[in-house]
């Protein structure tokens, strides 16, 4: 079926607009920024679930007329077509390295209020005439796995302004490691270490690098397009740019690591290297007039 979902064409055409902007737009102007003050009432809106939501990962690939004029039409077709109130936020990530995981696979995820609002929608979305002409429409620019979602609890310990000013243009830098409890643990161990951890960032100098974190807790669902990959959570590093990852990564080794791996390490093993990916924030449930600057990246 061409059309799979609103969201996932949306965050297609985002995704594509990013990675062509990426690859084919070093010269191009986006437009003027967003108001910072409109990204942060987004984080205000993360701070009003007390940090946790429902997630779905998407994983996508680029169709032949894939770029950034196509991209560009495409999200503001889409977004004249956005009705749902229960979708919390969308972000989209383009490979930041050839040694992910899962290859050059883009990736959108989509927090919902909750698994049965997001269930609702893409029903009401496949019943959309208008919808799913849209999506034929830009067919040949995303093709994304719209019914393989692979669907997470996501909590976020630590909000993006913790440690400093977001993005304006919503770009950020991630890093996403694989893990797997050890025998004997669930998530309620995961669980239990955030708040250690937490404390033991905030007693080191990320300071400036806009650093957060998440926890995606895995439902393992039998139709998630990469459920074979057998992954129990996901520990996700967000910071405002890559400079600024490497910042937070030796605050980690001089103040964290030794005080806190061992504790993680009594519960769940990770892959020793991450997938790490460039990522614009696409869609902002109480702004919906969002757009990122994909030609940005800080």
């Amino acid at each position: 079926m061409l059309f799979k979902n609103k969201f996932m064409i949306a965050f297609v055409m985002s995704v594509l607009f990013v990675t062509s902007c990426s690859n084919q737009m070093s010269n191009e102007s986006s437009g003027e920024n967003k108001d910072a003050e409109i990204y942060a009432e987004f984080v205000d809106s993360l701070e009003s679930t007390d940090g946790q939501t429902y997630v779905e990962f998407m994983a996508c690939t680029r169709g032949p007329d894939f770029n950034a004029e196509n991209s560009t039409k495409m999200i503001a077709d889409w977004q004249k077509l956005i009705t749902a109130e229960s979708l919390f936020g969308v972000w989209g990530y383009v490979p930041a390295a050839d040694t992910n995981a899962f290859g050059d696979s883009l990736w959108w995820e989509l927090n919902w209020n909750s698994k049965q609002e997001a269930d609702d929608e893409w029903n009401a979305w496949n019943q959309n005439e208008a919808a799913q002409a849209w999506a034929e429409e830009y067919s040949n620019v995303m093709v994304c796995d719209g019914e393989g979602r692979n669907s997470f609890d996501g909590v976020y310990p630590i909000l993006p302004n913790t440690y400093g000013a977001v993005n304006e243009s919503g770009y950020f830098y991630s890093e996403f490691y694989q893990c797997s409890y050890t025998d004997g643990s669930d998530r309620t161990n995961a669980e239990a270490f955030l708040p250690g951890f937490t404390d033991a960032v905030s007693n080191s100098d990320y300071n400036g690098t806009g650093y957060s974190y998440a926890n995606y807790f895995a439902y393992k669902n039998a139709d998630g397009s990469h459920t074979d990959a057998d992954v129990d959570f996901l520990w996700a590093n967000f910071s405002n740019t890559k400079d600024s990852m490497d910042k937070a990564a030796q605050s980690f080794e001089k103040d964290v690591r030794d005080e806190m791996f061992p504790l993680f390490s009594e519960f769940a093993t990770c892959a020793e290297v991450p997938d790490v990916y460039h990522g614009w924030t696409f869609y902002i449930g109480d702004q919906k007039e969002f757009m990122p600057d994909f030609t940005s990246r800080g």
